[in-house]
């Protein structure tokens, strides 16, 4: 008998090590289902001056628009170019219209890729390996996430959170709705690499903004309506390709900026649906 349960005992052994290998290994960022457009097109630096502050967090740095009087906290979650003037400027542009007080946390640390000047990728698992490395969900942006959202909390007595990202801000933003109870409402803006089994987890309403090069979201938004029924959304921009409300945004270009006026009225309204504003 004794031999019987040594053995049991070490097949689990096995079968917990094979789950925590597997686990510690699961792809966060699978560059096979990025659109081409992603990894092939350079970011365009917009013409603006950011009205918000930088300060620290912990270890972490962070961008605040400039509305800090709001009573209720988005965190918007960058592309894979970090912490870029445009990405700023729809922080504060939502933060303004829309009485939010938004936080852009700099999730990379400084570290960047690739420059806005020097974009060249030879190898697209590159960028998904060092995605993983340096803002791995397990074990950086889910706790970078907490500490933000506690800091609030303590600091400000913040409790309604909502989060929006672009790229691969819309995954975190996934991962976030679906692990992180203290999140609201999601937004996801020409996401990267989500797929529709994820809608299944995701614990929080949220409104999909794809653009013209991600995959037909539709999917992924039936089955966020069995679960929200009308407090969900979708809106898909065929005129406009993966990046446009991001890093890649051409604010010269009229269409351009309407469309993301659009996306900063649309998740706007949403978010304002779906928080406190006492």
């Amino acid at each position: 008998m004794m031999g019987q349960e040594k053995f049991l005992f070490q097949g689990l052994v096995v079968l917990v090590s094979i789950i925590c290998i597997s686990q510690s290994a699961r792809i966060m960022y699978d560059v096979s289902i990025v659109p081409e457009h992603c990894l092939n097109t350079k970011a365009i630096e917009a013409n603006y001056t950011p009205r918000g502050v930088e300060y620290e967090i912990g270890n972490l740095t962070v961008y605040e628009s400039q509305n800090r009087a709001a009573k209720r906290l988005l965190i918007l979650v960058y592309d894979i170019f970090g912490m870029t003037t445009n990405i700023k400027q729809v922080g504060d542009s939502i933060a303004e219209l829309h009485d939010f007080r938004v936080v852009l946390p700099d999730f990379f640390r400084g570290n960047q890729f690739w420059s806005l000047e020097n974009f060249t990728l030879q190898n697209p698992v590159d960028i998904q390996n060092w995605l993983q490395q340096n803002a791995g969900w397990d074990d950086v942006v889910k706790f970078d996430l907490i500490n933000v959202m506690n800091e609030f909390k303590t600091r400000d007595n913040i409790t309604e959170v909502g989060i929006f990202g672009m790229c691969w801000g819309g995954k975190i933003s996934t991962l976030a709705a679906t692990e992180l109870p203290e999140i609201k409402v999601a937004g996801l803006v020409h996401p990267s690499s989500v797929v529709t089994a994820e809608a299944n987890g995701v614990k929080a309403p949220m409104y999909l903004l794809p653009s013209a090069n991600e995959p037909d979201m539709l999917p992924f938004y039936e089955i966020l309506k069995q679960n929200f029924g009308d407090n969900c959304g979708h809106r898909r921009f065929d005129d406009m390709a993966h990046g446009f409300a991001g890093a890649r945004a051409n604010f010269s270009d009229p269409l351009n900026v309407q469309r993301v006026e659009e996306v900063i009225g649309i998740l706007g309204a949403f978010f304002n649906r779906n928080l406190n504003s006492t």
